[in-house]
């Protein structure tokens, strides 16, 4: 029973993780926005299940950096609350861990869903039918609020 409560509270913990980065880091946001719309445009491939794996696994591989990112930064906020020099290139460092992670997404992106002909289905899904056009400027302003409303933290930990 003390293992099921260990697992429980781990669980817990993670999860508390995720929304703390949802909440206070708008670049999460923008990742996770990023990756709704990539998975609903790969409906318009024909993607095989390894393709879907290596979709799903890079722009896991981008959220992961961002939440490994914001565990650094928050760690270097805490120990070093003034400017250092290290502290900057640590978190210097870890951003650019991000930025790999993320042009790396959009090389594969471009390969994935590249096909012109495909691209121009897309571009009459949604503009060649006003209904489609509709959900797709209701996703841009659900989405734009979503990425601007979180929360900022301050350097001394506490949040705004």
């Amino acid at each position: 029973m003390k293992l099921l409560k260990k697992l429980a509270n781990s669980f817990k913990f993670a999860a508390r993780g995720i929304k703390f980065c949802v909440i206070h880091e708008t670049n999460m946001r923008i990742h996770i926005v990023a990756t709704l719309f990539v998975l609903f445009i790969a409906q318009f491939y024909e993607l095989t299940k390894a393709e879907y794996i290596l979709l799903i696994l890079t722009c896991l591989m981008v959220i992961c950096t961002e939440m490994l990112n914001t565990a650094i930064e928050v760690v270097i906020d805490k120990l070093s609350p003034g400017y250092s020099p290290l502290a900057k290139i640590g978190k210097d460092v870890a951003a650019g861990a991000v930025f790999l992670s993320a042009i790396s997404s959009v090389v594969i992106a471009v390969i994935l869903f590249g096909d012109p002909d495909v691209l121009y289905e897309i571009f009459k899904f949604f503009f060649y039918d006003i209904g489609n056009l509709a959900l797709l400027l209701t996703y841009i302003v659900l989405s734009y609020l979503f990425i601007t409303k979180g929360k900022k933290r301050n350097i001394k930990g506490k949040m705004k």
